[in-house]
């Protein structure tokens, strides 16, 4: 098949080149949304780091998320830290959604508080590891901007 065709001076085989660099970005935001949506609702976890030894369950269904401390260190975490937090999510696109502290589920800490006042925290799957998903936490405040990398996989 021959195309002829001018797209602002670009013919021929560059217009073949544009057309087919189109379609490989269009076909890897599909493969992405394809992955995004294996982690849009069901159980996760989020495993421990060096960082930070605890590993969590979230388990995410509509627009509720819920996540509890799956394990952690003896001693590590107090009595209130491992009560379970409730959140509730707005999803952006099918790899990104934003999230809340759920003030209907009982009273805020100051720190959930702030997170609610500043817009939630904007979570970003970036991309596949195995059965994980590799993802980006921003929180905005008025003074700084705050970034995370996690990990959330299937359970």
């Amino acid at each position: 098949m021959i195309v002829k065709s001018s797209l602002g001076g670009v013919t021929g085989k560059y217009t073949c080149v544009l057309l087919g660099l189109m379609f490989l970005i269009f076909g890897s935001m599909q493969a992405q949304d394809a992955f995004c949506a294996d982690f849009k609702e069901g159980s996760f976890y989020i495993p421990p780091t060096d960082e930070l030894p605890v590993s969590y369950k979230i388990t995410r269904q509509g627009e509720s998320l819920v996540e509890t401390v799956a394990s952690a260190p003896k001693g590590l975490l107090s009595e209130e830290a491992v009560k379970p937090k409730y959140g509730v999510i707005k999803w952006i696109d099918e790899c990104s959604y934003r999230i809340w502290f759920d003030e209907s589920k009982g009273p805020l800490d100051d720190v959930q508080q702030m997170i609610n006042r500043n817009n939630g925290v904007l979570i970003e799957f970036l991309s596949m590891d195995g059965n994980c998903v590799n993802y980006r936490g921003t929180l905005e405040k008025p003074d700084e901007i705050v970034t995370f990398l996690g990990q959330q996989c299937k359970d």
